[in-house]
């Protein structure tokens, strides 16, 4: 929300609305050609203007969508509160430019996440400190499967979605849990659940990592770890809780882990979460808007080579692919337990 807020005889407006002053607004030439002779005068200053009533139109609307205003005065307070910290901050206007950008990824992509219908972050109506960290995460613009879900998700619909591994899937669904997320209440407003810790720890990592600029505290809770720490850590502020079934329901038996206020369940891997294994823990599965991209399975993208290597040369020839590709994930599939833990205590 930029700082274009203007204070009325009786009231405050976004940009362009009522008495509010804006910096698109024109005024004062009741002369209906001034503005045309202008513009062919100052074709330059013109094009500004426009993109400037441009601008504005976009601050309207998300101001308007965020911002209901009424009679309330708790609303003209926030207001208040938003335009003093607003202009406190020099940097509000040009927020894209104090980023940290990670090295663009220069690898080759498929259609699995080129094929996109243009749309940006900013469409969504996201709060800047999410965008933030979403652009200091790398993401640029969304994949297929972020388009599809993001907008659904903000409005508070279930949705059943399919995507490939790679794809953005979990951005998909930490994006509009971030977003939905109040802050200022210390409760637990979102529960992430996943079949194993690894998984728990990756999302939750993803969740940090893009909600970075926010003040919003992410705990993770999985079998298999300290219960007494899960309890301690459960007395502090917690609103998003990513975790393993078992241990979410353990903690919410006790007593420990209050989910009354919890407005949105994400399950990762539904499938393995609805199998036989980790029943009775989940029973059901409300209706949803189903999104599937999964149509078909295809090796796009996917290079296949051999290499015939002596036995005594796997390890170093593994050693040479890590350190001469960019490989962001992986799977090394070997033929006996004893080998799996020997490439695995190699740490490649």
């Amino acid at each position: 929300m930029n700082n274009n807020y203007a204070r009325g005889g009786g009231g405050r407006y976004p940009p362009g609305i009522g008495r509010g002053g804006g910096g698109g607004n024109y005024h004062g030439n009741p002369n209906p050609n001034f503005q045309q002779q202008y513009a062919q005068r100052n074709p330059a200053h013109h094009q500004q203007f426009l993109q400037q009533q441009q601008q504005q139109q976009q601050q309207q609307q998300q101001w308007l969508r965020r911002n209901p205003v009424g009679n309330d005065s708790s609303v003209v307070d926030e207001v208040e509160k938003t335009i003093q910290s607003e202009a406190a901050d020099p940097s509000g206007q040009d927020w894209k430019a104090q980023l940290r950008l990670p090295p663009a990824d220069t690898r080759y992509r498929t259609e699995d996440v080129t094929a996109t219908k243009g749309n940006e972050f900013e469409d969504y109506f996201l709060k800047r400190e999410l965008l933030m960290g979403i652009y200091e995460k790398g993401f640029e613009r969304p994949s297929p499967i972020q388009e599809e879900s993001i907008p659904i998700a903000l409005t508070g619909s279930d949705i059943l979605a399919r995507a490939k591994n790679g794809t953005g899937k979990t951005a998909a669904f930490c994006i509009p849990a971030l977003e939905k997320i109040d802050q200022d209440s210390n409760v637990i407003q979102v529960v992430i659940l996943v079949p194993t810790r690894e998984l728990a720890l990756q999302t939750s990592q993803v969740c940090k990592e893009l909600g970075k600029h926010l003040n919003i505290q992410v705990m993770v809770t999985t079998g298999g770890t300290s219960l007494k720490d899960d309890i301690m850590r459960l007395y502090q502020p917690v609103h998003l809780l990513v975790g393993t079934p078992g241990r979410i329901l353990d903690l919410s038996k006790k007593g420990i882990c209050v989910l009354k206020d919890c407005a949105m369940l994400v399950m990762d891997e539904a499938d393995k979460l609805l199998s036989p294994e980790f029943q009775p823990s989940i029973d059901t599965f409300p209706k949803s808007y189903v999104i599937n991209l999964m149509d078909e399975l295809t090796l796009k993208g996917i290079t296949q080579f051999y290499a015939f290597v002596e036995e005594r040369q796997k390890v170093h020839c593994l050693n040479t692919l890590f350190s001469k590709l960019q490989i962001n994930q992986s799977i090394i599939f070997c033929n006996s337990v004893n080998r799996v833990e020997t490439t695995g205590e190699e740490n490649y």
